[in-house]
């Protein structure tokens, strides 16, 4: 039996579709196997970039789109995260029946070194993922251990932005119902805050996949909390939670290896217009790493004392 190609699937309402095809190239330039691309689009329907869908197909990859209706929950986004985020499982169900393994990614995503996602897929679970670098490292909630002990919750957090999912074990596992039923809970109380939260999906993600999740090499999804670190520098995949995204490209945030990538993605997809900043520029780069030293420090001692993988 020949095997399925794994499935990758961007959920998007189309307000930030320059890094949504400029996430989906950068992937299909770094993958070197067929894989296939599938824009969710969440309340409206339109056709990909000429370009992206052509040098996609020239390194042997394919992209469609899908439309979901916009369902309104009555539950609001927060800041830079819209309500879309809400609809992560029926993105990922829309194309489950055509592969066995789907890779949902987060449009703030950026492929920047060779990279193989079936190394990614679950081995015994339904879903691998890496932890959330600023949260279970007590980075941006100190008494996560004191709360996850309080309210009986594994001592793990992943981050949402990328995950790996087996489809058979995903859905006999229950984990989309309970995402929707944790969605309404949450919006009251987020037991890993033990109170309000601004982790719209994410917490419910986690609450709904409590024991049935691996961990996944961090180098699969370095979130912007480790920006500049050691292990920005060997990431196969940077994701930038925040406001701050990798486009608009900005000469303090842009290194070689973005800049590189980045350079191939607008010299094969001109429609999407990047603009990157000049290299002689690249000195604000080092003087911003050489600014966040005693942060950058602080970070990478707390990820180093992560458990690490299980897959």
């Amino acid at each position: 039996m020949t095997e399925k190609r794994i499935g990758v699937v961007y959920l998007t309402d189309g307000k930030r579709d320059d890094l949504t095809y400029a996430s989906a190239v950068a992937l299909g330039l770094n993958h070197a196997r067929g894989i296939d691309i599938h824009i969710v689009q969440s309340g409206f329907s339109s056709a990909p970039p000429p370009t992206v869908l052509r040098i996609l197909q020239a390194k042997g990859h394919r992209l469609a789109t899908h439309s979901l209706p916009t369902v309104d929950r009555g539950l609001p986004g927060h800041g830079h995260i819209t309500s879309t985020a809400y609809e992560k499982t029926a993105a990922i169900a829309a194309v489950s029946g055509d592969h066995d393994v789907v890779c949902y990614l987060d449009n703030d995503t950026l492929a920047v070194r060779p990279l193989d996602l079936a190394a990614a897929a679950p081995t015994t679970r339904p879903l691998a993922a890496v932890p959330d670098l600023s949260i279970c490292t007590g980075l941006d909630n100190r008494a996560f251990f004191e709360n996850c002990d309080k309210h009986g919750l594994e001592r793990r957090y992943f981050n949402s932005g990328f995950m790996a999912i087996d489809v058979s074990r995903w859905i006999g596992s229950g984990i989309p119902e309970r995402f929707s039923s944790a969605l309404k809970s949450h919006a009251y109380f987020c037991p890993y805050w033990d109170g309000s939260c601004t982790h719209i999906d994410q917490c419910a993600f986690n609450i709904a996949a409590q024991g049935a999740w691996e961990t996944l090499p961090v180098e699969f999804n370095v979130q912007k909390s480790a920006f500049q670190t050691s292990y920005w520098d060997r990431a196969l995949i940077r994701h930038y939670t925040g406001p701050e995204k990798f486009l608009p490209a900005v000469a303090h945030r842009i290194d070689s290896q973005e800049r590189s990538v980045l350079g191939r993605i607008s010299c094969n997809c001109g429609e999407l217009g990047l603009n990157i900043p000049p290299a002689y520029l690249g000195l604000t780069y080092k003087v911003n790493r050489l600014r966040r030293r005693a942060y950058r420090i602080r970070i990478s001692r707390l990820i180093g004392q992560l458990p690490g993988p299980s897959v």
